[in-house]
C-alpha cells in the first residue's frame, strides 16, 4: 500500500509535462525503475530535463557524479525523531544522498526534499566542476557544502540559488561566486562568501545562528548571532543582531534577544523553533519593496521557509488500510490523507 501511495504522488507530479518521471527506491521489495541514484544518473534512458524522485530510506543512497540536467525530488527532512515535523508523510525516513559532484553538464539542475549528510564535506563540485552554474538547492537539508578540490580562486560559479534549506554550513570560498542566492534559510553553521572576487552575491530573509563573511553584494532582512560577522563592500539594510555588530541606521536593529525574537524549542521542532513570536522585533522589520513590507528571518517574504522541506508536489501524509478483510469481500476501505504543499 506504500507503494501505491507513492506510485499516486508521482501520478499526481508528473500531470501536464512532457518530460519523464523515474522512481528511485532501495527498500527492499519494492519495485522501482532504478534501486540507487547512481544508477538512475548512469542510465542513457534518463536524458536531460527528466525528474528523479527518491522515495523514502533509512538506508543513505548511493554518491554520483551528475553530468546531466535534472531534477531531484525527495520527501523532506526533520520527519521523525526528536523534535521532529511529524504527520507530514506517510513514511517518515528522509533521502539521505552519500556525496555528489556536479558536472560542467549538469548546470542548470536542481535537488529538493533531500538530505545531503556527508561528513566532513558536502563535495560542491569535482575536479570537472568548474564553471558548473545555476545550481538550485531548495528545501534541502545540507550538512555541510563547500566548493571542493581547487585552490586556485579565480574559478567562478554563477547563479546558485540556496532557497528555504535548513543549512549547518556553506562554504563557497575557494570560487568566485557570482550573482548567487541565499534567501529564506536556516543557518546552524557558518557562510563563508570570503573570496574578494565576489560580485553581485544576494544574501535575504536568512537566520544565522553562526559567523558570516561576505565580499560584495546585498545583505537584507536577516536575523543574526552576536558573533563573528565580517562584510565587505556589502550593502547592509533591515537586519537583527542579537549583538551589536550590525551598522547603525539602514532600519538595522541591534541587541535583540532570542527570547524576544522566535517561538524557541519547546513545543516546536528543529527548524519550526525559528518561525517569529508575536510581538517579535523582526515582524514587518524587513525592507520595503513595492509597497509590501516583510518579516525578517527565514519565514519572512511570501515565498517563506517550509518546514522539514517537503517539496513542492502534492503527498500522502496518512494512510488506513484494514489488517484483515474476509475471503468473500469484492471490495476494500482505504483512506487516503493529502496535502498540496504549494
Amino acid at each position: 500500500m506504500k507503494q501505491a501511495a507513492l506510485l499516486l504522488t508521482i501520478a499526481f507530479f508528473a500531470t501536464g509535462t512532457q518530460a519523464k518521471v523515474w522512481r528511485v527506491n532501495n527498500n527492499a521489495g519494492v519495485t522501482a525503475d532504478f534501486t540507487n541514484t547512481d544508477l538512475a544518473v548512469a542510465s542513457a534512458s534518463v536524458v536531460n530535463g527528466d525528474t528523479i524522485h527518491i522515495e523514502a530510506s533509512a538506508t543513505a543512497y548511493t554518491g554520483f557524479t551528475l553530468k546531466k540536467r535534472l531534477v531531484f525530488i525527495g520527501p523532506g527532512y526533520f520527519l521523525s525523531g526528536a523534535n521532529a515535523n511529524t504527520g507530514l508523510q506517510v513514511n517518515p525516513n528522509n533521502v539521505t544522498i552519500s556525496s555528489l559532484y556536479l558536472d560542467t553538464l549538469c548546470s542548470g539542475s536542481q535537488f529538493m526534499g533531500l538530505t545531503f549528510n556527508v561528513s566532513p564535506n558536502f563535495q560542491g563540485a569535482s575536479d570537472n566542476g568548474a564553471g558548473t552554474d545555476n545550481i538550485t538547492f531548495t528545501r534541502c537539508n545540507l550538512n555541510f557544502f563547500q566548493t571542493y578540490g581547487y585552490t586556485n580562486n579565480n574559478n567562478t560559479i554563477t547563479g546558485f540559488v540556496f532557497n528555504k534549506c535548513y543549512i549547518q554550513g556553506l562554504s563557497l570560498a575557494v570560487y568566485r561566486a557570482q550573482n548567487c542566492e541565499f534567501t529564506n534559510n536556516i543557518f546552524s553553521g557558518a557562510l563563508d562568501l570570503n573570496n574578494v572576487l565576489n560580485l553581485n552575491n544576494l544574501v535575504r530573509n536568512n537566520v544565522f545562528r553562526s559567523s558570516i563573511t561576505m565580499y560584495n553584494g546585498y545583505f537584507s532582512n536577516n536575523i543574526i548571532t552576536g558573533t563573528t560577522f565580517t562584510l565587505t563592500n556589502v550593502t547592509i539594510r533591515n537586519n537583527i543582531s542579537t549583538g551589536t555588530n550590525l551598522p547603525a541606521g539602514s532600519g538595522n536593529i541591534n541587541s535583540a534577544t532570542d527570547a524576544a525574537l522566535f517561538l524557541g524549542l519547546t513545543g516546536n521542532s528543529t527548524d519550526g523553533q525559528w518561525r517569529l513570536k508575536a510581538g517579535s522585533p523582526a515582524l514587518a522589520a524587513g525592507e520595503t519593496v513595492s509597497a509590501i513590507t516583510p518579516d525578517c528571518g527565514a519565514f519572512g517574504t511570501a515565498d517563506p521557509y517550509v518546514l522539514s522541506g517537503i517539496p513542492p508536489i502534492p503527498t500522502i501524509y496518512l494512510l488506513t488500510v484494514p489488517a484483515t478483510i474476509a475471503t468473500s469481500a469484492t471490495t476494500m476501505p482505504i483512506t487516503i490523507s493529502t496535502k498540496s504543499n504549494n
